[in-house]
Parts: structure tokens; sequence; C-alpha cells
């Protein structure tokens, strides 16, 4: 019984795996077609932090709200992880809401950037910003951010 019950779960975990993988391979690869925002080095938006603070830059996550709350780019909203259908929308409806001559910066940090299941939709979704970028985490927030000394907050 304990063996059927330890293969059924077995099983079960496998198939659950394989749905995420195929998920997030299909987010990065087949989202990489098209047009893409820029990509901002973290030093120059650690340098203007007064922008984000004073309004003149509205700096955007895109992630897991997880790792929002466990420290952020202070002054970042999260919007959701723009990898799903609700997170994309709601970062569609944060950039309808900021001003067109506010600059935007998106992050998700997660994990590299290569593999970010939310970093090609929300890239795309900045690429009709004249002022949007995405901020250029190669490997993740802690490494490429916190690691470096650039000021985190948390919620």
């Amino acid at each position: 019984m304990r063996r059927r019950t330890f293969l059924t779960a077995l099983g079960a975990l496998g198939v659950a795996t394989l749905a995420a993988c195929s998920r997030s391979s299909g987010d990065t690869t087949a989202s990489r077609e098209g047009p893409t925002s820029p990509l901002l080095p973290p030093a120059d938006l650690n340098a203007r932090l007064a922008d984000v603070r004073t309004g003149k830059i509205a700096v955007l996550h895109v992630g897991p709200e997880y790792l929002w709350g466990k420290g952020h780019i202070p002054g970042s909203r999260w919007v959701g992880e723009a990898g799903t259908d609700d997170g994309l929308a709601s970062l569609q409806a944060a950039l309808k809401a900021i001003p067109p001559d506010t600059e935007v910066v998106a992050y998700c940090g997660c994990c590299p950037f290569t593999h970010c299941p939310n970093v090609w939709p929300a890239r795309r979704a900045l690429a009709g910003r004249a002022k949007a970028s995405f901020l250029d985490l190669p490997t993740n927030l802690k490494t490429d951010w916190i690691a470096k000394g650039f000021a985190v907050e948390k919620a």
C-alpha cells in the first residue's frame, strides 16, 4: 500500500514538474520574438533612486510577490507575475495608468534573466512606450542588486 501511494505521488509530482517546465519554456522562448525594451544597468537605476521617489521613474516588479515582499528596489511596486495571464493584464493596466512622459523600469529578479518566465512578456509589454526599459539582472536580484550594496526596501 505504501509503495502504491509513493508511486502515485511521485507520478503526480513528475506531471506537475513537466507542466511547469513546459509553461516556462514556452514563455521564455516563444515570447522572445518581436520587439523588446532596452536593458538598464542596475548601477544606473541605483544612481537615479531620487527620481523614483519623486515619481519621474515608475519601477514595476513583474515577478513573484513573495520575492517583492522579502526585499525590493525602493519605490518599486509589485504588479503581478508577467508570465501569467493575470500578471500580464495587471502590468498592462499599470502601464496605461502611468503618464506617457514618465519613465518606466520593470524588473523580476527571480532567476537568471535568460530563463525567467516573467522577463520576456514584460519586455514586450514595455516595447510600445517611448521611455521604458527592463532592469538588467542577468543572475537575480540578490546577486545583481542586493549583493552590490544597492538600496533595498522590505514590505
